[in-house]
């Protein structure tokens, strides 16, 4: 299946679609067989962005337990990577942890547009070996939004995701989190304990974002409830089924990665 997305900003009539695709075929089988993985934020609306923010950045994490149990021993190669938000992204970039230092990073783009989306072959091979950690952060403009952006499949809502391209082909397709759902509930709850917000553990996610009256305090803080949160985690097999593996209690902040 070719799948194509069409942006006509402007709107112009008469305009001809020209684009294409050419497929190379061979009879002689290759060396590797190539792969693609999804890391980033779960599609999910536990991963919400407040309005009027000039810079919100949200951090996800494919955790060392799931590159441990999902590569193969002598690793993966990656040599293209594709970069994705919806519409209110500005900013996107994966950061390579190992061993509890950071190495260079795998693609970033400090200046990013959902309307200019692409695969880009790296300019230099990375090597992912099991126990790695991969971090995702995306930054999202939201200044000319007054309610909640969603975190969800819609274009009005938001995804914050890197495809990575790489060989030899493994079984460990999709490694994401998100914040944990408990904890998240506790987090509306003392909303509205404590500051008389509008929410409740027992209101769906979408309800308690919605219904948040958003001030830059507000913002901050939920900033910080990102970051300090523990993770829910999809570490996800090509069949869907995911790995019989176990995840770490916290992952508090970015250091403990």
């Amino acid at each position: 299946m070719l799948e194509i997305h069409y942006n006509n900003a402007e709107k112009k009539s008469g305009i001809v679609d020209s684009s294409g695709i050419r497929i190379y075929y061979t009879p002689s089988l290759r060396k590797y067989d190539v792969g693609v993985i999804e890391i980033g934020l779960e599609y999910t609306d536990k991963n919400s962005i407040p309005p009027g923010q000039k810079s919100f950045d949200v951090s996800a994490y494919c955790v060392a337990e799931c590159s441990r149990v999902g590569l193969p021993p002598e690793g993966i190669t990656v040599f293209a990577s594709q970069l994705h938000t919806h519409l209110t992204g500005i900013g996107v970039w994966t950061r390579h942890i190992r061993g509890g230092s950071e190495l260079l990073e795998l693609n970033k783009d400090r200046h990013y547009s959902p309307h200019f989306q692409e695969i880009r072959i790296l300019r230099r091979k990375v090597m992912v070996i099991p126990g790695d950690v991969l971090i995702n952060t995306c930054r999202y403009k939201t200044t000319e939004r007054s309610r909640i952006t969603l975190g969800g499949f819609g274009i009005r809502n938001e995804m914050c995701v890197n495809y990575i391209h790489y060989y030899p082909r493994s079984d460990l397709e999709v490694c994401k989190s998100s914040v944990d759902s408990q904890t998240l509930r506790q987090y509306f709850e003392c909303l509205r304990t404590y500051e008389y917000q509008n929410t409740s553990e027992k209101f769906p996610v979408s309800t308690n974002y919605q219904n948040i009256e958003w001030s830059p305090h507000q913002a901050n803080q939920l900033h910080s409830f990102y970051l300090n949160s523990p993770l829910s985690m999809q570490c996800n097999k090509s069949s869907g089924d995911r790995f019989p593996v176990s995840f770490e209690e916290h992952y508090s902040s970015l250091e403990d990665v």
